[in-house]
């Protein structure tokens, strides 16, 4: 296989990517929704352990690491976007 093919492949696989976090940021904005109702705070650090074991279990030892970094800058984001869904709440 060429180095083309390759890449060619590996722009398909981000594709992938790109789409599922478009997908998890939607629902992240509907979890906002609902934990806001809720009186719930934006940031529940059981759940993002056990997601994190989860993905390196998933990923396997060889990844484990590194998927795990991949979530956590994911979680970051959920959080962060849940916060500026809250802010934009309170100024309505």
């Amino acid at each position: 296989m060429e180095i083309q093919d390759l890449r060619k492949t590996i722009d398909e696989i981000d594709d992938g990517i790109v789409e599922l976090y478009r997908r998890r940021m939607e629902t992240v904005r509907e979890i906002s929704r609902h934990k806001r109702e809720k009186g719930l705070p934006v940031a529940d650090p059981a759940r993002e352990e056990q997601l994190l074991d989860r993905v390196a279990e998933r990923a396997g030892a060889e990844n484990a690491e590194g998927v795990r970094e991949l979530f956590r800058l994911l979680m970051s984001q959920s959080r962060a976007r849940q916060q500026a869904e809250r802010k934009a709440e309170e100024r309505k």
